[in-house]
């Protein structure tokens, strides 16, 4: 009984605070908050870019091109005392393949829990978490398609679910300066709740994820160093979303190490232009989003610090978030 109006309260209000406006009524809202500043500084248009650690959340298909180990490390602090983490590690494999794993992290804090009088009983646990394999094959420098299969535990108080579920996606690259990707994601993903764990006589409820299908168109201007992107987003529940964004670039060049295509173990040297500072703008939904970054370039690592500014969506507050990465 001491539990019996703050179970009520917790469930309905648990996917409705998640992720305020973006499918919130629905399963798995949390996915949908979006990782990485520099994504989100370009308003989350990054289905056809994909390039980097992002691709890990946004399309996995993008995985295909990365040329080299990759980790990133991201943090939101959301209104209403919750907050959101991202850490993921993308390391290529022989044949133009990629592997990478990932952790997405979302929570609530300082939540009480009250009685029947409104007396407080303690704090209530309340977090999501979602571990992930991904994987990805490129087929030369036109194409790559890849996947990704998700645990996802959530839990509120002692009532908790697990499911599996799966991403995929594609990315075709036509023309240097042009790609067009897809992603369909939460195949196969539905949670099970079982009110016995609160009432003798519990019932079993049973909610299904949203299908969510994205397609997207980005461009590669001047060697790089101008990047638009547009998205849109639907899904099998009706929704659709306009996401857009451009990023500018400051390169320079560097020479590098790497090992020879057609020979193991012999390296050659290289020059490439590398980027080290860029500027972005967006528009997530109407609402308009800002970036910037910055790259510390060694001989063969690198060090990235994203940024992005995220003017609220309704009925939550402004924010900042910062993506930290790493390249060798």
């Amino acid at each position: 009984m001491r539990r019996m109006l703050f179970t009520i309260i917790a469930i309905l209000s648990a996917s409705s605070i998640a992720v305020s406006g973006e499918y919130a009524g629905y399963a798995g809202a949390f996915l949908r908050n979006g990782v990485g500043a520099r994504a989100l500084g370009m308003g989350g248009a990054f289905t056809a870019v994909a390039e980097g650690i992002d691709a890990v959340y946004y399309n996995p298909a993008g995985l295909g091109f990365i040329p080299r180990t990759m980790v990133g490390f991201s943090y939101k602090s959301l209104s209403l005392d919750r907050h959101f983490g991202h850490i993921a590690v993308a390391f290529p494999i022989r044949n133009e393949a990629a592997m990478a794993a990932s952790w997405l992290n979302f929570g609530v804090s300082d939540v009480p829990m009250r009685g029947q009088s409104r007396q407080i009983l303690g704090e209530v646990k309340n977090n999501s978490n979602a571990f992930e394999l991904s994987f990805a094959k490129a087929l030369g420098e036109k194409f790559s398609f890849g996947g990704k299969i998700r645990y996802l535990q959530e839990k509120f108080d002692d009532l908790q679910s697990f499911t599996v579920g799966m991403d995929m996606g594609a990315i075709a690259r036509p023309r240097e300066f042009v790609s067009i990707a897809a992603v369909f994601q939460n195949i196969g993903s539905k949670h099970q709740w079982n009110g016995g764990d609160y009432w003798t006589r519990g019932t079993t409820y049973e909610e299904q994820f949203p299908i969510v299908m994205k397609f997207g168109a980005a461009g590669n201007l001047v060697k790089g160093k101008i990047v638009p992107a547009v998205d849109l987003e639907t899904s099998d529940k009706g929704e659709l979303k306009f996401r857009a964004g451009t990023e500018l670039w400051y390169t320079k060049k560097v020479t590098r190490r790497v090992e020879d295509e057609y020979e193991e173990d012999l390296y050659v040297e290289v020059e490439e232009d590398v980027r080290v500072a860029g500027l972005r703008i967006g528009v997530d939904r109407k609402n308009p989003t800002f970036g910037a970054s910055v790259i510390r370039v060694m001989r063969n690592t690198s060090l990235s610090l994203d940024y992005a500014y995220l003017v609220g969506r309704e009925g939550t507050s402004a924010g900042h978030l910062f993506t930290l990465g790493f390249v060798f």
